[in-house]
């Protein structure tokens, strides 16, 4: 897709909020553009050593308006340890933080902090963060049968989950609890009863996925909901040739990247959300891109990077975060040039992602405890998952 200001949004002169706050986005998008078209290029190259030093400066201190996110500290350690992992880093030297961040709970599952409860998405965080730390002392901190008790206790009668006791019920925890499950090889019939039905109800009139039925589809719970579906070997149950549209019409024309709602602003973040999407259903439709990467790599190398303070962020004029990092960074060396692929298939080295592209985890003569060591390569536009390790619990 050639760059073209003929691109640009057209309210056909009637003005709302909404395309007000577009026009404004495409404003700041085109100065960037404007600047590099000046400098006779569209392209440019990956921070690598600026955006790894400022998740290094993270993992040794945050500031104190982070404890907000006391919840979330599973997360935390877990963008920083997969972002690092992407730029080629050795995490296990991070070993001792994580062990000290990861908090098990007697019941089975992890808490997102101290004196919490149980929470599907910690629970996820915290096992996804153990394994690419990949020492057995983080494996031994896993209890898969206390764990697997406890997702049963979430799951609900309509083959959903809560994320936690009398919580929410939508879709990421139906993602949360396969990608668990697939982990740790404790998948059984009674664990995924009635979950690919579930997700099926909750493809909407546009073709994308919704937290549950009858809600506007979005980009997140579309991943969540094909992804685990995709564990399932189920993708086939849902309107494929719909959600393709619908995926493919996220891509945003002028600027480059997705959003991840109809009528919303671009954001970089979904190049991970509707970038994976885009991966799983291209595997499942036996097709080649639904959307166009060099836009999308335009869009996130050019305005996506913090070139002073390091990190990646979701659009001009926001600040760098380690979630939008992490979700917006991976690279791939070709011919010794250092180039930034499709976003979606950037991502495909995420363990948690890794597993919902079909990654199907051999078993060993005893219970395995699986996981870390996927690699990809590219070959005829197509990301092929190899070299699965296993370490026995």
């Amino acid at each position: 897709m050639a760059f073209s200001y003929d691109f640009r949004y057209d309210d056909n002169l009637f003005e709302t909020d909404t395309s007000l706050k577009q026009i404004e986005v495409e404003d700041s998008i085109a100065r960037i553009y404007a600047k590099h078209i000046r400098q006779g290029t569209l392209q440019a190259g990956l921070l690598r050593s600026t955006h790894e030093q400022f998740i290094r400066d993270s993992i040794h201190g945050l500031s104190s308006g982070f404890t907000v996110l006391d919840a979330s500290q599973p997360w935390l350690a877990f963008w920083c340890l997969n972002s690092l992992d992407i730029l080629g880093c050795d995490v296990s030297e991070f070993e001792q933080q994580a062990l000290d961040t990861m908090v098990p709970h007697e019941s089975g599952g992890f808490c997102g902090g101290f004196k919490q409860l149980p929470h599907m998405a910690g629970t996820y965080a915290s096992i996804m963060a153990l394994v690419l730390v990949g020492t057995k002392r983080a494996f031994d901190l896993v209890d898969r049968k206390a764990t697997y008790r406890w997702l049963m206790s979430m799951k609900q009668a309509d083959g959903s989950f809560a994320m936690h006791l009398d919580g929410e019920v939508d879709v990421r925890g139906v993602y949360c609890a396969m990608v668990i499950a697939s982990v740790l090889n404790i998948m059984t019939p009674e664990l995924v009863a009635g979950s690919a039905e579930f997700i099926v109800r909750c493809q909407t009139c546009e073709g994308g996925i919704g937290p549950y039925p009858g809600v506007e589809a979005h980009g997140g719970y579309t991943l969540c909901g094909l992804a685990a579906l995709d564990i399932l070997n189920k993708t086939q149950l849902l309107d494929l040739q719909r959600l393709a549209r619908w995926i493919s019409s996220r891509q945003l024309a002028f600027e480059g990247g997705f959003n991840g709602r109809t009528n919303k602003l671009v954001d970089g973040c979904y190049s991970y959300w509707m970038g994976g999407a885009c991966s799983i259903l291209q595997k499942a439709l036996k097709q080649d891109w639904l959307y166009e990467p060099a836009a999308l790599q335009r869009y996130v190398l050019v305005c996506c990077q913090d070139k002073k303070l390091g990190g990646l962020l979701d659009k001009p004029g926001k600040s760098a975060d380690l979630y939008h990092t992490m979700v917006v960074v991976e690279l791939v060396e070709d011919q010794n040039e250092m180039v930034l692929t499709a976003v979606v298939l950037e991502f495909v080295e995420l363990v948690g992602l890794a597993l919902t592209v079909g990654l199907e985890l051999a078993l060993m003569a005893q219970a395995v405890l699986a996981l870390k060591a996927v690699q990809y390569v590219l070959a005829k536009n197509e990301y092929i998952l190899q070299q699965t390790v296993l370490v026995e619990s």
